[in-house]
């Protein structure tokens, strides 16, 4: 599909709003529902889900971090791909840690759904010093 065509198709602003609602409704259903059938998430070193193993990955992990609170940023949309930043804060269920994260990913759209999902983040515990000069080596 031309880029006109997905541009006109899709308010990229509001399909990132309905994906932040799922997630802060920790609704694992929903989240799950915006992805195809041959979607795949890259994540990580090169990790990869698809399937059902995608598909059940919001659930397990609304269930692993019970109380997250998210907002999405919009960044940009052209061609098929949306890119937003993230802020996320939930508690740690085995050490009761307040855990903080950043990150930035790239949706890429195909009939309204994503068929490729990049994602990359920052994790650390609250409190610790974030402001030490990258890299920590």
């Amino acid at each position: 599909m031309p880029d006109a065509q997905i541009l006109t198709a899709l308010d990229p602003v509001a399909y990132l709003r309905d994906i932040e609602r799922a997630w802060q409704a920790r609704d694992g259903k929903a989240a799950a529902a915006g992805y195809s059938d041959d979607a795949v998430l890259v994540y990580g070193n090169g990790q990869r889900r698809s399937g059902e193993r995608l598909r059940q990955w919001p659930q397990q992990w609304f269930d692993f971090a019970q109380d997250l609170d998210i907002k999405k940023t919009f960044r940009a949309f052209t061609g098929d791909c949306l890119a937003s930043e993230w802020a996320s804060r939930y508690t740690h269920p085995q050490t009761g840690k307040p855990i903080r994260e950043r990150g930035a990913e790239f949706f890429f759209l195909r009939d309204g759904k994503v068929y490729l999902h990049h994602m990359y983040e920052h994790t650390w515990a609250e409190g610790e010093n974030a402001d030490d000069p990258w890299p920590a080596i």
